[in-house]
């Protein structure tokens, strides 16, 4: 049975005396055990009940001790041993004592990476309780987990936005977990997240991204702005649409270079240029880094690149890592670049 067969399992069924989680997939684990919690445990004795410990540091005598004991607060004792597989043959065959005759006070949570080699534990958490598999979702799995997820955080995500996430975000959970926070935020009141908000919360971090490498250029930090090109071209960035938001950013640049040296307001700025207020922020705390004719020599650099990459046979990626290190270490001189 799954992950998602264990959420249905809680809903309809009182919780076993056992449960066996196999699988790498551990944010589904950690999922499936704070359910778990909140089904056993009252909510004002959470801190005191459920407790985690890894069999590398907790013996299965020490397990079958501790469930032994009645629970201080509500029905079940409640207890998750990690990585069991890590017990010596003596301690499993404790393990299997235990599961031949589990305490009826206590509720038991076993956790392995593999079922390979465990064909003994699997029969016996059988006998007496429930197994589950936790496996990473994929296709429409991924595309509902992301919907459940947002529900959890109090949004509705809607099935193009989810399908959208999904494909720029990869099946990773933890990472998908972290895009689901931030649209949350990015989003604010609103209880919709739409696939628009996607993009733009996307389009809003590669900005940044790109201010980020800009920035690594201007205090000439050769190495810093090498990782950040790397990084985004690892993030599935194509080399000529990053050579298109550094022309971009280089653009907005000097513009709010200039105003702010003819005394034109931050805020004002942003309405004559049409920019988010935070394009302008950034770019006027990187101003003072580069001069007007380092700009017009970063801009000549640009150009070259994109003839570079459009009319060669050169690596795109090769073509942009030596932009950065000309952007770097050139400095201001008269002509530019």
């Amino acid at each position: 049975m799954t992950s998602h067969d264990f959420s249905k399992h809680l809903e309809t069924t009182p919780p076993a005396q056992v449960y066996l989680f196999i699988g790498d997939s551990s944010p589904l684990m950690e999922e499936a055990w704070q359910k778990l919690v909140e089904k056993i445990v009252p909510a004002g004795a959470r801190r005191f009940n459920g407790e985690r410990v890894s069999a590398k540091d907790f013996s299965a005598s020490d397990m079958a001790a501790r469930l032994s004991t009645l629970p201080m607060f509500g029905s079940r004792q409640l207890l998750m041993v990690k990585d069991f597989e890590a017990w010596s043959k003596d301690q499993k065959n404790i393990l299997l004592r235990y599961l031949s005759a589990p305490s009826p006070t206590a509720c038991l949570v076993l956790t392995t990476s593999a079922k390979k080699g465990m064909e003994n534990i699997v029969s016996a958490v059988e006998a007496t309780g429930r197994v589950f598999q936790f496996r990473p979702p994929s296709g429409r799995d991924l595309l509902r987990w992301l919907q459940d997820r947002a529900k959890r955080l109090g949004k509705t995500l809607d099935a193009r936005a989810a399908h959208f996430l999904a494909e720029h975000a990869g099946p990773d959970l933890f990472g998908l977990e972290s895009e689901l926070d931030k649209l949350v935020d990015y989003t604010g009141k609103s209880k919709t997240i739409r696939v628009e908000d996607v993009r733009q919360s996307v389009s809003c971090r590669r900005t940044f991204s790109i201010f980020e490498l800009l920035g690594y250029v201007g205090r000439h930090q050769t190495r810093q702005a090498v990782e950040s090109l790397r990084s985004l071209l690892l993030a599935g960035e194509a080399p000529l649409g990053i050579l298109a938001l550094l022309t971009r950013q280089v653009r907005h640049l000097w513009q709010v270079k200039d105003a702010l040296e003819a005394g034109i307001p931050a805020l004002q700025i942003s309405r004559q240029l049409n920019l988010p207020q935070f394009v302008v922020n950034t770019c006027a705390q990187q101003a003072p880094l580069i001069s007007t004719t380092r700009l017009a020599g970063m801009h000549h650099a640009i150009r070259e690149a994109d003839v570079a990459m459009k009319s060669t046979r050169s690596s795109p990626e090769l073509v942009l890592e030596m932009l950065v290190l000309e952007l770097c270490t050139e400095r201001d001189r008269p002509g530019g670049f």
